[in-house]
């Protein structure tokens, strides 16, 4: 617990506060250091999230902590995901394992690394506000999930996260990651990819008439990119064309109750429905 205060202490301590400009030069002495011995820190830390080893929660909830404050630094971000090999080892392994435990707390920890990891960018008061780090941290996400688009996208992402096998909480944060992913600019060519797929297209489908409103409102905001796709594949075409008519019926009657407070859903749903007409 004190070694893992301390260790997000310093990688953010250059960050918050109104004296962080105090503190700048230790937290980048710091983050080079951490950089300098990467493997072994993120190794160490990835391990922490196995209760198995430990026997107990306490190590994974800190170990979770100290990967997130890794990357809250664009160089560390960018060791994270310079490789396939690193992104197998220390990515990986939350998609495979840990967001699965059945802790709650271990799993939640996981699944907030896993979208911090996958959304880098897409949000600048996790760097600190600075924008320029924004920028180079979504450029990065977007170099290495395209790299690696098979062994995140079509082997882990959609058949462990998406899935039936999955859980409510797991595939509520799921959507939730895809949607970010697919509507960050800078992820243009992988959301061109994930849309123009027929396989991708029945899975989120299939969410859509999920039995939890919070699954179906998550899984809408991930269908309408597909449906807003101006340069679709005839595949991804004709299933939209031959459902059509249960789609858009289906479509009128989602959360209706949320129109009324919600006039950005409201005229989302009505542009979607009007497509597939």
């Amino acid at each position: 617990k004190h070694v893992a205060s301390v260790f997000n202490y310093l990688l953010v301590c250059g960050f918050e506060g109104g004296d962080r400009d105090l503190y700048t030069s230790t937290m980048t002495t710091f983050r080079d250091y951490v950089r300098a011995l990467f493997d072994t820190f993120m190794t160490h830390i990835v391990n922490g999230y196995d209760c198995a080893t430990h026997g107990t929660t306490d190590v994974g909830l800190h170990s979770g902590s100290m990967y997130r404050s890794c990357l809250k630094h664009v160089v560390l971000y960018q060791e994270l995901v310079s490789t396939t090999q690193r992104v197998e080892q220390y990515v990986l392994p939350l998609m495979d394992k840990y967001v699965h435990v059945p802790n709650f707390d271990i799993s939640s920890c996981a699944m907030e690394s896993l979208k911090v990891v996958l959304t880098a960018g897409s949000d600048a008061s996790f760097v600190g506000g600075d924008e320029m780090a924004q920028r180079q941290m979504a450029e990065l996400a977007a170099a290495f999930l395209t790299r690696d688009y098979e062994i995140i996208w079509d082997e882990r992402f959609n058949p462990k996260l998406m899935s039936d096998l999955a859980n409510y909480m797991t595939k509520r944060v799921a959507l939730q990651i895809l949607s970010t992913v697919l509507l960050t600019r800078s992820n243009y060519s992988i959301m061109i990819k994930y849309v123009n797929s027929r396989k991708n297209l029945i899975l989120v489908m299939h969410l859509l008439r999920d039995t939890s409103p919070h699954i179906t409102l998550d899984a809408f905001h991930v269908f309408k990119v597909f449906v807003a796709n101006p340069n679709k594949i005839p595949e991804v075409t004709k299933i939209l064309k031959d459902n059509s008519p249960k789609l858009c019926a289906y479509l009128e009657t989602l959360h209706q109750d949320k129109e009324e407070s919600d006039s950005q859903f409201r005229d989302e749903k009505a542009l979607i429905i009007s497509t597939l007409r």
